[in-house]
């Protein structure tokens, strides 16, 4: 009894939390409409274009996207809807992205698509992606270079055509279910060809399959190109593929883009552990790591800082002077860190240096301030709780 009464406590708090700081619903992704010119086709293309919540906000006007696509109309509410769910509490584990999807069905579009299907050498469709489509929404969209192609079924082996030939039109590519019977688009007999000619950008591919009647037919090319990818892949293309047969056909592309989504910005979000490879070489092979994440997969800086400070952390008791070294760089790496200055006042707090945690605690609470206000009052929290222990040492 004692414990339903706290669960019932706990939930009416938490409703009370919801009311007090709803949201219009309406307002959180705005939907633009964008027309597409192209000499390919006598009228515009439109597309629907989704827009992260505080985009148009002035607080955000320096900021650059992700851009994620899809071919097909209908995936604009899942999309739309995940990447707002997933990126909401700090961008994690999706960052803020722009949603582009067709408004509806366009028969010029079609007839091109087709075009493809007959004649694989016929690239005009690719064409039209790399001068038209994409350029426009790098001109009127703040977009951060980084583009995600998202398919299913024959969308899905389109982007896999892309992939081997255009691959600089996208950065990464989430597939599943790809229709590669009756070797679509030449992907099959292509691939190992076109993999070895891929460039020294780092790109990124999840493939996924189930075994519902509507997937056995491309069951054999599936499996096929995925052996090419064991056997020819270049070290450039980091890829995965999954054959997953526990979720519906309809379920796939949804279950995929999730799965996909966290292992393409696991890089970005989970810290390397002490024990990996390039930790072990030490705080220069971690920067190097980063360095190379930054200049060839995402063409922007990723931060060090979180696996700078778990490595030190993981020497603090056997090799502290090492770990105090490697905390004092990533400062200096990331001077404007309120984490950075938090990490290195817990490591004084550990060996009993109180006043140097306050010190440098008081520094990560100014650098907080730009931050969210849960942010904020974690580091307050931090330095009082050093203060109080600074205060009954001197007692």
């Amino acid at each position: 009894m004692f414990k339903k009464s706290i669960t019932i406590c706990v939930v009416a708090a938490a409703l009370f939390s919801f009311c007090a700081n709803a949201i219009d619903i309406t307002t959180l992704n705005p939907v633009e409409l964008l027309k597409v010119k192209s000499k390919l086709f006598k009228g515009d293309i439109e597309y629907n274009v989704t827009l992260p919540q505080g985009y148009n906000e002035d607080s955000n006007k320096d900021k650059k996207y992700f851009v994620i696509f899809d071919l097909h109309p209908r995936s604009q509410p899942f999309l739309s809807g995940l990447q707002d769910w997933l990126s909401h509490n700090g961008e994690w584990p999706w960052p803020e992205t722009i949603v582009v999807t067709p408004t509806g069905y366009n028969a010029e579009f079609a007839s091109l698509f087709k075009q493809l299907v007959s004649n694989p050498k016929n690239q005009a469709i690719l064409d039209y992606f790399e001068s038209d489509l994409l350029k426009k929404i790098d001109t009127k969209y703040r977009t951060n270079g980084f583009k995600i192609y998202n398919g299913f079924v024959s969308n899905g082996a389109f982007g896999l055509y892309i992939l081997l030939n255009r691959p600089k039109l996208f950065n990464a590519y989430l597939i599943s279910s790809p229709s590669l019977a009756n070797d679509f688009g030449a992907i099959t007999s292509d691939a190992a060809q076109r993999l070895t000619h891929l460039d020294d950008k780092l790109r990124f591919l999840y493939l996924s399959i189930g075994n519902h009647q509507y997937e056995r037919g491309n069951l054999a090319s599936f499996d096929k190109f995925s052996q090419t990818l064991k056997e020819i892949s270049p070290k450039t293309l980091d890829w995965q593929v999954h054959h997953n047969n526990k979720n519906n056909y309809m379920s796939q592309p949804i279950v995929s883009l999730v799965n996909g989504i966290e292992a393409l910005f696991s890089d970005m979000y989970t810290d390397l552990k002490p024990d990996s490879d390039i930790s072990k070489k030490g705080p220069d092979s971690i920067i190097e790591y980063y360095s190379m994440l930054s200049t060839k997969k995402y063409g922007f800086n990723i931060s060090a800082e979180g696996s700078l400070k778990t490595l030190a952390s993981s020497l603090m008791k056997k090799e502290p002077k090492k770990a105090f070294s490697i905390f004092h760089k990533t400062i200096k790496l990331y001077p404007e860190s309120a984490y950075a200055w938090s990490g290195l006042a817990k490591a004084y707090n550990d060996i009993g240096d109180i006043k140097k945690a306050v010190n440098y605690q008081l520094i990560a609470v100014e650098k907080s301030k730009s931050m969210m206000a849960w942010h904020q009052r974690k580091h307050k929290n931090i330095l009082e709780e050093y203060r109080k222990k600074l205060n009954k040492n001197n007692n």
